[in-house]
């Protein structure tokens, strides 16, 4: 195996961590009169739906380097039926349907999607980008 990641590893990574990292910042936000908050994906009123796009796409990333930096071996009949290229692009297709979903869902009345939204919606459609470009490189490498 060689030692550097490739450009599909370096997406999935690249895109969980921004998922996750951003998904502490402000995911929505509220505003009636002079009260405004917000909450971010952890928070109460979005758990658990909203912070399950930054889990998916973390798991994905999580999966990445485990199998690139610590030299874990995916097991050849899969987990749960899934080999390790289709639970990458299980992940990180149902972290990306979920934050497209609350990109187009209707919103309440005096509500708002917050800056942390828009980088958690970049990080897991990276992230399932690439989960497709991992894929066409084992495939290529076949």
């Amino acid at each position: 195996m060689e030692k550097n990641p490739t450009p599909g590893e370096i997406l999935v990574l690249a895109g969980a961590g921004v998922a996750l990292i951003f998904s502490f910042l402000p995911f929505y936000k509220v505003e009636v009169g002079n009260f405004s908050q917000n909450t971010s994906a952890w928070g109460s009123g979005l758990f658990p739906v909203a912070t399950l796009i930054p889990i998916f796409a973390g798991a994905a990333g999580v999966l990445v380097a485990l199998v690139r930096f610590a030299n874990v071996q995916y097991p050849p009949v899969g987990f749960l039926g899934f080999g390790r290229n289709s639970l990458l692009l299980a992940l990180t297709f149902f972290a990306t349907v979920l934050a497209v979903a609350f990109l187009i869902a209707n919103k309440p009345v005096a509500t708002s999607l917050g800056f942390g939204f828009w980088f958690v919606l970049i990080g897991a459609v990276g992230s399932f980008v690439g989960a497709v470009v991992l894929m066409n490189e084992e495939k290529a490498r076949a």
